[in-house]
């Protein structure tokens, strides 16, 4: 099992993670610290963090067991710069085929977004084994089911909208996993480590309970 499929494998078994998007370094620290100690074991760190690449290098090195990404990625000098401070995979919100190919041939997972079947089909066709589904809340909640029927080989985890009140809609409708911003990654400021450590702990426990 190659470093792609392994942390599919472990995003498939957790079904979760933190999307870290915020304005401030020391509360994104904050919100992975808290993730992690709540259990959740997939990070995305969006490039759109006040030094990102130095909070991906200082994650890495603070929680190694983590699987530490870059996000918002959107290009192949964006994706070579995450992979120097110690990014583990890469999540894209576009539908970027050359993003893919370059990170197959790294053996790094690459997560590109995609909203319709065609841009699917081209993600897949490049090599793609899980796709960012978003905005996932800009679509039917069966959405998902029915692109499904004519492509069961398809893997999404779903982002962009998600709370705690439709998280288990989109892994019931098929997702393996979903991404979360909104109260967790997405933390306001003003919220305390203890805080944020108790909304992980809420979102890890509502996926526990995906059929």
């Amino acid at each position: 099992m190659n470093n792609i499929e392994k942390h599919i494998q472990t995003l498939e078994q957790h079904k979760l993670s933190t999307i870290v998007r915020t304005n401030d370094f020391d509360h994104a620290y904050k919100i992975i610290k808290a993730s992690h100690d709540a259990g959740i074991k997939f990070i995305e760190i969006t490039l759109t963090t006040p030094n990102a690449l130095e909070l991906i290098k200082k994650c890495r090195e603070d929680f190694p067991d983590l699987l530490i990404g870059a996000g918002t990625v959107l290009t192949i000098e964006d994706a070579k710069k995450s992979l120097e401070y110690g990014a583990q995979y890469f999540v894209s919100p576009i539908a970027a085929v050359e993003l893919v190919k370059f990170s197959n041939e790294q053996n790094i997972l690459c997560i590109a977004g995609a909203i319709t079947p065609t841009e699917m089909y081209s993600l897949w066709s490049a090599g793609a084994q899980i796709i960012k589904f978003f905005p996932a809340n800009s679509m039917p909640k069966d959405y998902i089911k029915l692109v499904h029927n004519p492509h069961p080989e398809f893997k999404f985890i779903a982002t962009g909208g998600i709370d705690s009140t439709n998280i288990l809609d989109y892994l019931e409708a098929g997702c393996v996993a979903a991404g979360v911003t909104a109260d967790l990654g997405g933390a306001d400021i003003s919220k305390s480590y203890e805080e944020i450590l108790e909304i992980a702990k809420k979102y890890i426990k509502i996926v526990a309970n995906a059929k």
